[in-house]
């Protein structure tokens, strides 16, 4: 009985150390694998956030400086605004959606105003430093840099 003790366990140590050998690689391989997935999700999502959050403040700059010298004479660059903040809702950050909420509300506001000359538009550029974007901008990249060291800190 004693010599098929030992038999039987030389047995199963031989057998669990092959086991274990032979799952060794396929569970590395899938810890690295799910690394590289989730690594290029998270680029994709920062390229689609760096993407949608750059229309807006092109589309939002053309859009303010026409409302600062001319009359809304065509609704469809509102609706394109609104149509963006609404894409930033889909994952933005409250922050960032706030931001880009309170843009478009701005413009609105903007349109319903006395139009300006362009000597007008200079002088409050320069003296006040106006930037309607600028929260947003800031909004955006502090998120932005959020994603990115919480991509880091996993791989990590």
């Amino acid at each position: 009985m004693n010599y098929m003790d030992s038999t039987l366990t030389s047995v199963l140590a031989a057998l669990g150390g092959s086991v274990i050998g032979a799952t060794t690689p396929v569970f590395s391989n899938f810890v690295l694998q799910r690394s590289l997935t989730q690594r290029e999700l998270t680029n994709r999502e920062i390229a689609q956030r760096e993407e949608l959050y750059s229309e807006f403040i092109r589309q939002g700059t053309t859009c303010y400086a026409k409302a600062l010298s001319q009359n809304l004479e065509n609704i469809d660059e509102i609706v394109v605004m609104y149509a963006l903040v609404n894409r930033i809702r889909l994952f933005a950050s409250v922050s960032v959606l706030e931001a880009a909420e309170a843009f478009v509300t701005k413009l609105v506001e903007r349109y319903g105003e006395k139009n300006m000359s362009l000597d007008q538009i200079k002088s409050v550029a320069l003296e006040q430093h106006a930037d309607p974007l600028n929260d947003f901008a800031l909004k955006c990249r502090a998120e932005l840099r959020e994603v990115y060291e919480r991509a880091t800190w996993r791989r990590g």
